[in-house]
């Protein structure tokens, strides 16, 4: 099956498994799939251990790791950072990126005064 994320992604199937399990993300890719590795909880080097044999049980195959944010970043001692310096951290390519999918995909412009995440358009 076709679609537009099989394309994008490289995969067989438009089939994601988002799994704390290694095996379970390495399965799912190895068959066709996009298998995503829940990572929040690991240390690095345990997630250092996961990807080194999730890559070695899938090959070429694409995977994914899903992260979250944490609550403490860099800047947070000081009041954390305006939104000005958050965008100035945003490497120019992934700028480009993000506009590129979102005028490739249509996605309207936010109204006038509405809020969005640092890396959703210019």
């Amino acid at each position: 099956m076709r679609t537009a994320a099989t394309d994008l992604l490289g995969i067989e199937f438009p089939i994601f498994a988002f799994s704390h399990c290694r095996d379970v993300v390495a399965a799912v890719s190895r068959a066709g799939g996009l298998g995503v590795l829940g990572a929040v909880a690991h240390t690095p080097e345990q997630l250092e251990i996961d990807l080194n044999w999730i890559e070695a049980e899938i090959g070429d195959k694409p995977y994914g790791v899903d992260l979250i944010i944490p609550a403490k970043y860099m800047g947070s001692d000081e009041g954390g950072y305006t939104m000005d310096q958050v965008l100035a951290l945003i490497p120019p390519e992934h700028q480009a990126f993000v506009d590129d999918i979102l005028a490739r995909y249509e996605v309207p412009e936010l109204p006038p005064g509405t809020t969005s995440s640092p890396a959703g358009g210019s």
